[in-house]
């Protein structure tokens, strides 16, 4: 298989948005551990 794409700029956008949304979903589990977190203090 070749290269699906010869774009230099579609290949960068493609690679932050995969970045961004697993900094995304790397947050979001981190906020959600924090709520059901069962050591924190009181």
């Amino acid at each position: 298989m070749g290269p699906v794409t010869n774009n230099p700029f579609l290949v960068a956008i493609i690679n932050m948005t995969v970045v961004f949304g697993v900094l995304i979903v790397l947050g979001v589990l981190m906020h959600v551990i924090e709520m059901v977190d069962p050591t924190k203090q009181n």
